[in-house]
Parts: structure tokens; C-alpha cells; sequence
């Protein structure tokens, strides 16, 4: 199963351009909300490619949506900070 970043509001991520697009991103982090651990701001942008971007992996354990370190939610939000919003404690 692979969970698809439903949308990005991270408007200075590289990788966000018209949504995210990078290929695999990962949730990571060691605040109370988990960060996107691919962000990168830079100059420069990925342009669209039409594949989709998923959760390549979850480093958050704690996560209900975590599984052996898979994220097993159907689709996540990240929000203009970078946050998974999609982040539910179990």
C-alpha cells in the first residue's frame, strides 16, 4: 500500500509546485507535530512530472497510521509549515 500526500500547502518546499511532487517523502521529526522530513527550500523547483507523491516512509511511532514504519492512511495533508496534518497519536 502506498499513501499519496493528498495535498502540500509548504509553498517554499522545491518540491512543491502547483502540489508536491516528489516522489516519496518522508514524516519525521522530533517536535509534538511531525515535520516533512524531504523539505528543502531552495532556488530552484522539481517541475510536475504527473507521477504521484507518496509516503516513502513514516518515522513517527507513534502515529495510529503508522505501521512497521509504513504509513497505512489513505491520502495526507501537509500544511504550509511543512506538519503532516493528517498525524493522529494512537
Amino acid at each position: 500500500m502506498t499513501t499519496a500526500v493528498r495535498s502540500c500547502a509548504a509553498t517554499s518546499c522545491s518540491f512543491n509546485h502547483d502540489g508536491c511532487n516528489a516522489l516519496a517523502i518522508t514524516i519525521a521529526g522530533a517536535e509534538a507535530q511531525p515535520t516533512c522530513g524531504t523539505f528543502v527550500q531552495l532556488d530552484a523547483r522539481r517541475p510536475m512530472t504527473g507521477e504521484a507523491s507518496s509516503v516513502g516512509a513514516c518515522h513517527r511511532m507513534e502515529c495510529s497510521y503508522n505501521s512497521d514504519l509504513v504509513c497505512t492512511a489513505e491520502g495526507i495533508e501537509v500544511t504550509d509549515t511543512a506538519n503532516c496534518a493528517t498525524y493522529t497519536v494512537s
